[in-house]
């Protein structure tokens, strides 16, 4: 477990897929601690898929691969701690045999955690190693505690989107696959008000909320902010058919995947990277007491 803090706040990353396991002040913890009894995850790293595959299984120029699990390999991979600072710290991805032979690119995948203030950015850099274009996915998944302040409901905290324009929801399948349907989705004053039957039917994908989420109550003043920019979607979820005590703010640079269209190269979702380019995709979360 790597360790960083800057004094007002602090964060745990489990080398076991870069994850991000607390992110606390003195005074609370933020991040879910994973009761197993209810979801063992903290915050997966989505790489390099985000959701299911049809069958596990994905196409590259016409060859098949996989089956792959469910957001990618990136959640169960060793990272190596290549930097380690105060309150900073990267992650370098170990690749394995397993790697190799279900994803046909050569690159390099880092996670670097930085504290400023009461803000926590992660970093996610990309790397194309190889001579051909590299496709993949991305997103991030931390699961915030639920009341903030303790004894406040659930059903009283909501998600505002200060900068939220005609927001949509993206369909999917009962097997939560990319319909490529989006359905408008409106919100009371720019807030999805969060209930926990609002996930029965899996992750609440919307598009268009900007690049800010804010969960909230009128009952107290402290918010959790999670920032995203050029994202295009993000997701909101918890553990299906339960009252889990967290939300998980999901940040999607892609998609699940297709029923029907399942080749990298031509989905319009994929994000590319030519030979010896590197790409920098952030997300932030600020914590108000």
């Amino acid at each position: 477990m790597v360790t960083i803090s800057n004094g007002i706040m602090t964060a745990k990353i489990d080398e076991k897929g870069a994850q991000l396991s607390s992110f606390a002040s003195a005074k609370k913890e933020y991040v879910w601690q994973g009761d197993p009894a209810i979801w063992t995850k903290h915050a997966p790293v989505l790489f390099p898929f985000v959701g299911r595959l049809p069958e596990g299984m994905y196409a590259v120029n016409g060859r098949k691969y996989g089956p792959v699990p469910c957001h990618g390999f990136a959640p169960t991979m060793n990272y190596l701690v290549e930097s380690w600072e105060e309150s900073s710290c990267t992650l370098l991805m170990v690749k394995d045999a397993s790697v190799s032979a279900l994803y046909p690119f050569d690159f390099d995948f880092r996670v670097r955690f930085e504290i400023e203030d009461k803000t926590l950015t992660v970093s996610y850099l990309v790397t194309n190693r190889g001579k051909d274009d590299m496709y993949y996915g991305l997103g991030s998944h931390p699961a915030i505690n639920v009341p903030i302040k303790e004894g406040i409901p659930f059903e009283d905290y909501y998600v505002e989107f200060p900068d939220a324009g005609d927001v949509k929801r993206r369909i999917f399948t009962p097997g939560v696959l990319d319909t490529g349907i989006s359905q408008d989705y409106p919100l009371d004053n720019k807030r999805l008000h969060l209930r926990h039957n609002l996930f029965d039917n899996d992750a609440v994908c919307l598009e268009n909320t900007g690049y800010r989420a804010v969960l909230k109550t009128d009952l107290d003043s402290a918010t959790v902010t999670v920032c995203y920019p050029g994202t295009r979607w993000c997701a909101f979820w918890h553990k299906i058919g339960m009252a889990a005590p967290y939300v998980c703010f999901e940040p999607w640079f892609t998609l699940p995947g297709h029923e029907g269209l399942n080749d990298l190269a031509e989905r319009e979702d994929s994000l590319h990277l030519c030979p010896g380019k590197s790409a920098r995709h952030i997300m932030t979360i600020t914590v108000a007491e």
